[in-house]
């Protein structure tokens, strides 16, 4: 009995230290406490929101493709590397677990490289890498950004699987489009279809629609079971380097996948990073013109406000239910006299009533996607430079005041 005893005993100790040696994992709680420690603290997930919530598509100019709402807590693509936090106005921190990991190498739990799309789907992390086979790939990892997967090779077919890809995730599928230059909406695109990849199971991709319009898509949108394609009309030079030559006018179609019916809504519609949509109309904001509804199922638009901003050379809008935000760009010159588009940019605070409620000056070094990065319902959050994750965050509760504080994120 002893000799059993003292065996088992023996195992126990045996296991606690293998347990021990292995690498840190991440801890899951309900909510951070006070003697949180500065270890990743992923969030027990808030199920009080429908699933599709957090697995559709992300309207928006920078957050649609790099920026992930979901139960537990926020996730954002920066530089290459998934960075989280628990509320969007707290600490974003590197989601590894490695000891002594620098986070600046692919070997890296959180490297998913750069201008990499991530989805939400049931409980995990979804990106799209090129293999080492040169085959672009479906990749999943847990929410603390462990035991990465291999999902399956989206596309096996080599003419196919040397094309460019682009896509988005929505809803349990991952959305894309081959284009034989680097750009959507390049007039060397041929290839005239829609596929997805379900991401759930081993089944291959399929087109969902051919049409002669999507080679020349310059983006697409995902809402509900619609989506959107916008196609330029204004003068655009190809490859231009200049964002002030690039075009502002938009033909608006959608697409329904409920009965692979296409139809065009507008030939004046804005750019896809101001606007819109949900089931009923699309919202947009036009620069230094104003704010048009369109109702989806008449295809009526009207004009519901001019705009009181005004200069500067281009604009991105964002749709929140509480607010506007749109984001003017100002030129500017560097130290050696060469223009500077992304500088300077100044925030506009509005209502549903199109009214200026703030106005916010930031010099920043964002990208043209601005520097907000997400409405929480508490807050909203900014980063003033587009290579490091956000950094500050301004409450809600303090808009229409006649100043902003900003708060730093530091814990």
């Amino acid at each position: 009995m002893n000799k059993k005893l003292y065996l088992a005993v023996a195992v126990l100790l045996i296991l606690s230290f293998i347990l021990c040696s292995c690498r840190k994992e991440a801890q899951i709680v309900p909510a951070p406490t006070e003697t949180e420690d500065t270890g990743l603290v992923i969030l027990q997930p808030d199920l009080s929101l429908p699933d599709e919530y957090y697995t559709s598509m992300n309207q928006g100019a920078k957050i649609w493709h790099c920026y992930l709402n979901t139960p537990y807590g926020k996730y954002h693509n920066v530089e290459g590397f998934i960075h989280y936090s628990q509320y969007g106005n707290t600490k974003f921190m590197t989601l590894c677990q490695k000891e002594n990991c620098p986070h600046k190498y692919d070997d890296c739990d959180a490297y998913v490289g750069k201008n990499t799309q991530i989805g939400y789907y049931h409980g995990n992390i979804y990106f799209v890498q090129r293999a080492g086979n040169m085959l672009m790939t479906l990749y999943k990892m847990n929410m603390d950004g462990t035991e990465r997967q291999t999902v399956k090779a989206i596309i096996t077919d080599i003419q196919l699987s040397i094309k460019e890809m682009h896509g988005f995730f929505h809803s349990g599928y991952y959305y894309f489009v081959l284009t034989d230059d680097q750009y959507m909406g390049s007039r060397f695109n041929t290839d005239k279809n829609l596929y997805r990849i379900r991401l759930d199971d081993d089944s291959p991709y399929e087109s969902v629609f051919c049409h002669d319009i999507i080679p020349m898509a310059y983006r697409f949108t995902l809402v509900d079971n619609n989506v959107f394609f916008y196609v330029r009309t204004g003068t655009y030079t190809e490859g231009t380097k200049n964002p002030e030559n690039f075009a502002v006018d938009f033909e608006l179609y959608k697409l329904s996948l409920t009965d692979n019916e296409l139809c065009l809504l507008t030939d004046n519609w804005s750019d896809f990073t101001n606007c819109y949509f949900d089931s009923e109309n699309g919202y947009c904001y036009k620069h230094n013109d104003g704010f048009y509804v369109l109702n989806l199922a008449t295809k009526e638009k009207t004009k519901v406000a001019d705009s009181a901003i005004k200069g500067g050379w281009g604009t991105v809008a964002h749709f929140y239910p509480d607010n506007i935000y749109v984001i003017a760009f100002k030129k500017t010159k560097n130290n050696r006299g060469h223009d500077r588009y992304y500088d300077d940019q100044t925030l506009y605070i509005l209502d549903w009533e199109y009214n200026i409620v703030n106005i916010y000056n930031n010099p920043t070094s964002s990208t043209e996607a601005g520097f907000l990065i997400d409405d929480t319902g508490n807050c909203i959050v900014l980063s003033t430079d587009s290579h490091k994750p956000p950094d500050y965050f301004i409450y809600k509760s303090d808009f229409g005041m006649k100043s902003l504080k900003l708060y730093e994120i530091t814990h």
